[in-house]
């Protein structure tokens, strides 16, 4: 990256935008108007960081958005680099992150012919405006101007009186002194990571998994190793790494675990928090994928079961309530209270005030589970609608594991093309799909898809599938 690119790179820290995603539009603009050419490498997380004196989470935030918009892509062990074809390709309202003042007519930004297969962001379709007005004009009526203040940085003690009887009713027994509001399960995984690694300190997770989580892990200078979970358990290699290893922390999702949709059983969580025990390491149970499974008394928490207090629960609640609200929260050992509220209030002071009371009032009101509910009856229906138009425009050209609750499939190409052929492909058709090498840890074999029905309106999942088929080698 040339060195008049990095200097003309101004972030305002007293803005209401965020610096990653100040950071997202200016190296957005930069790729457009051809200041970074195609294929020019980006700068690495800790440089740019100590360029700009912020913290790498923020320059990972605005690299990810980068990525998933198409402007870069990330080569594992190279870097990152400007993706070709993208100096001056897309119009100027095209998606730029909490761009203020969009007008209606272009809100959307990504051309509507464009059927997306590859955001985790809900349909906004399925979330009710009037349920969150009749939220927003109960909280403006009774707190008035102090709905806006600054809240403690464990957050709003109401919503984490909420979430703690929430949580009781899944069998997770905690108090709100141990809730930790965050803006977003991203930084609930942030918080822990900078609380607990050192430089040089391992971390074991899932192979393949999260992404967000492993460039976490990576910015606090951790050494990430993956456990082979592509068919759906880990117990062998982990007892078996754990012989020559010793970790900080497992970070792992045991129910409908992403992107593999898998999900632990509850003999092989016991058998975990039994090693965890064993060995001293910490647990991050992220639990992404279980708010939306059909029948959930069947997912049970690990953190159901933690008689040593060593399991951090994370959850994330704007992905299956309203994405841009950011929105999350973690369940902290006592142990870690202190060290967790510190790395927040250093973070960015406290999640929003409004947010919070919005949600708490969600909770009381009982308009979180009528949510979860139709969200729930939705979905199931566009999964097994996807389930079967797949099974018979590809037959056994893709194959997939089922899940209950799922809102994406996990598909193995059985095809003579890559996973990123078929991406390329499949732009070119209309359709965005998720190439699946980015949630690899190492040795990516090529041949998987994230197919994401998170975003999609239903009349639009028969026409996106057929324009896949489409591209099928004749």
């Amino acid at each position: 990256m040339p060195t008049t690119a990095i200097d003309s790179i101004k972030l305002n820290r007293h803005a209401k935008e965020p610096l990653y995603a100040q950071l997202y539009a200016t190296l957005r603009s930069q790729i457009i108007n051809g200041q970074l050419a195609p294929n020019r490498r980006l700068p690495a997380v800790r440089v740019l960081a100590k360029t700009l004196s912020i913290n790498p989470g923020t320059v990972v935030s605005a690299y990810r958005e980068l990525e998933k918009n198409g402007y870069i892509i990330s080569r594992r062990g190279s870097g990152s680099f400007v993706q070709e074809g993208m100096a001056n390709s897309l119009p100027d309202q095209s998606a730029i992150p909490r761009l203020p003042r969009l007008d209606a007519e272009n809100a959307q930004g990504l051309d509507q012919s464009v059927i997306d297969f590859a955001s985790y962001s809900l349909n906004p379709d399925r979330f009710s405006t009037t349920a969150f007005k009749q939220a927003v004009n109960h909280i403006l009526d009774r707190d008035g101007g102090h709905a806006f203040l600054i809240e403690d940085e464990m957050g709003y003690y109401p919503l984490r009186e909420s979430i703690a009887a929430e949580l009781a009713q899944r069998w997770i027994q905690t108090a709100p002194q141990n809730i930790q509001i965050t803006s977003g399960s991203q930084q609930a995984i942030d918080i822990c990571a900078r609380a607990l690694i050192r430089q040089g300190d391992c971390v074991m997770v899932q192979n393949p998994t999260y992404p967000g989580a492993v460039d976490a892990f990576k910015a606090c200078g951790a050494k990430v190793v993956g456990l082979n979970f592509d068919h759906g358990t880990m117990i062998d290699e982990l007892e078996k790494t754990l012989c020559i290893i010793q970790p900080k922390i497992l970070y792992l999702m045991p129910n409908l675990q992403n992107p593999t949709t898998y999900s632990l059983s509850r003999r092989e969580k016991a058998r975990i928090l039994g090693l965890a025990h064993y060995y001293n390491f910490w647990i991050i149970e992220d639990d992404y994928g279980s708010g939306l499974a059909y029948d959930s008394n069947t997912l049970h928490a690990m953190k159901e079961n933690d008689p040593d207090d060593r399991i951090i629960y994370v959850r994330s609640l704007s992905q299956i309530f309203a994405s841009g609200m950011r929105l999350g929260y973690l369940v902290s050992p006592t142990r870690l209270i202190e060290s967790f509220a510190g790395v927040k209030r250093i973070a960015d002071i406290s999640t929003s005030g409004l947010s919070q009371r919005i949600f708490d009032y969600y909770l009381r009101n009982r308009l979180w589970r009528k949510h979860l509910e139709s969200l729930k009856l939705a979905y199931h229906h566009q999964y097994q609608l996807a389930d079967r138009l797949l099974s018979k425009s590809f037959g056994d050209q893709l194959s997939w594991q089922k899940s209950d609750g799922a809102v994406w499939f996990w598909l193995k190409l059985n095809l003579p093309m890559s996973a990123a052929e078929f991406c390329t492909a499949a732009r070119r058709v209309g359709v965005l799909v998720e190439n699946g090498d980015r949630y690899y840890i190492h040795a990516a074999p090529h041949d998987h898809l994230r197919l994401s029905l998170a975003p999609v309106k239903e009349s639009d999942i028969s026409t996106g599938i057929k324009r896949l088929a489409e591209i099928l080698p004749q």
